[in-house]
């Protein structure tokens, strides 16, 4: 009996957007500590796991933009919104 080949394809993210929600955590010391989850999917995508899930993350006060990276990635901004 011949066996079938199972194809998987990678699906190609080309620009999601979500509505999230930050999750305040307090300290027992009384300090609140904002936090926002992301999609696995997207933490998947960008090659990042248990062992490499270190990140970048820049604050643009101009535009009130947040930008996650994962660390030592040299993908420029034009190149990540499509441009």
């Amino acid at each position: 009996m011949e066996q079938k080949k199972k194809r998987t394809q990678k699906k190609e993210i080309v620009k999601e957007t979500r509505d999230l929600n930050l999750t305040f955590v307090k300290s027992g010391a009384g300090n609140i500590t904002p936090r926002v989850s992301l999609p696995i999917t997207w933490i998947k995508h960008m090659g990042m796991n248990l062992d490499e899930r270190e990140i970048e993350v820049t604050y643009s006060p101009r535009t009130k933009k947040i930008t996650i990276r994962k660390k030592g990635s040299n993908v420029s901004e034009k190149e990540e919104v499509g441009e």
